[in-house]
């Protein structure tokens, strides 16, 4: 059986020292020059060594693990945000354990003990009931959380989209463009769940300009469902001239359903989505979508958790990045 490669067989083989290899594998690199590092990684990886995490949590009490709460209803939009998130912590020395937050809290008093693992930090995206959950499962509320998307639990770390204003300018300029029948096309969620910044948003707006609002609700995140209830509101003597989605997926289920009954995307009907997924370029008609910073969103949780971690007292950490319009064929006339 082949002995299983050490750190001290990477320093050898890297031509640095062992607290070098530690340092570049645990993400602590900062003083190391780009050489070396590379260096450090290649040796890890030409050895196939992996570094033995229940070991080192016994010596330096940390896990070399981040937990990601999200919630499991599929969308294209949170799969990308958690590439984006695997890819920021690559090389970092940090593995990543998903766990799903359900969107009503479980009422059995062990609830709170299947989110308590072996982590060093946790990251939450897009989950309001992430804040309740965290504070049932480490009451203490000294394990590193930041918060991200369009949900944020005060009085932590956070990185929060501004959805709000990003909803205004998508309802505005369905308005500016002259449509007056706008419906909103979202999921329906169960009552517990706070209200969402999107539909506050489209509510205002629309109120402010006099027009009457209008909701088209599908079952589930899916292409199919939104399909199927466009085709129905419409071929129920549904008279709207433009549709908001709350995601990408959505609008993109509505777009079919538009093509299906021979409907113009744009002329006939606009149609907006939100997130910014890349398919929504790649249409036949190229959709006006809210496009989310997810790269800068991720990039930035990832520094703010390294930053806790290293130093659980600083400051609080709070970020609030605001999205763009992105008005492409499907929204003009």
């Amino acid at each position: 059986m082949m002995k299983r490669p050490t750190r001290d067989d990477v320093a050898r083989e890297a031509g640095v020292s062992g607290w070098t290899v530690s340092n570049v594998l645990n993400g602590r690199s900062a003083s190391i020059t780009d050489e070396t590092r590379r260096r450090v990684l290649k040796a890890a990886q030409t050895l196939r060594y992996q570094p033995n995490n229940s070991a080192r949590s016994l010596v330096t009490g940390q896990f070399s693990t981040i937990g990601f709460w999200m919630c499991f209803d599929y969308s294209q939009h949170r799969a990308h945000v958690l590439h984006r998130m695997q890819q920021q912590m690559k090389n970092s020395g940090f593995e990543i354990v998903i766990r799903d937050v359900e969107r009503v809290l479980d009422q059995d008093p062990g609830f709170s003990k299947t989110f308590q693992l072996p982590v060093d930090g946790i990251i939450t995206f897009d989950t309001p009931t992430a804040g309740i959950v965290f504070s049932r499962a480490y009451p203490s509320l000294s394990l590193p959380f930041v918060s991200m998307g369009a949900y944020r639990a005060d009085g932590r770390d956070f990185v929060a989209v501004d959805l709000y204003s990003g909803a205004v300018d998508a309802i505005s300029h369905l308005i500016a463009g002259g449509r007056r029948r706008i419906v909103y096309l979202l999921q329906q969620v169960d009552k517990n769940w706070p209200r969402e910044a999107r539909q506050d948003a489209y509510e205002v707006t629309m109120a402010e300009a006099g027009l009457e609002t209008e909701y088209l609700w599908t079952q589930e995140i899916s292409l199919l469902s939104s399909r199927r209830v466009v085709r129905e509101y419409f071929e129920a003597g549904g008279k709207a001239d433009a549709i908001f989605c709350h995601n990408d997926d959505l609008a993109m289920g509505a777009c079919r359903a538009l093509y299906d009954l021979g409907m113009r995307v744009g002329s006939d009907v606009a149609l907006v989505g939100c997130d910014g997924i890349e398919e929504t370029e790649y249409l036949a008609c190229p959709l006006t979508t809210i496009v989310q910073p997810v790269e800068k969103m991720c990039a930035t949780a990832w520094e703010f958790l390294q930053n806790r971690i290293r130093n659980p007292d600083m400051p609080l950490q709070q970020m609030i990045l605001k999205p763009e319009l992105a008005v492409r064929a499907s929204s003009q006339s």
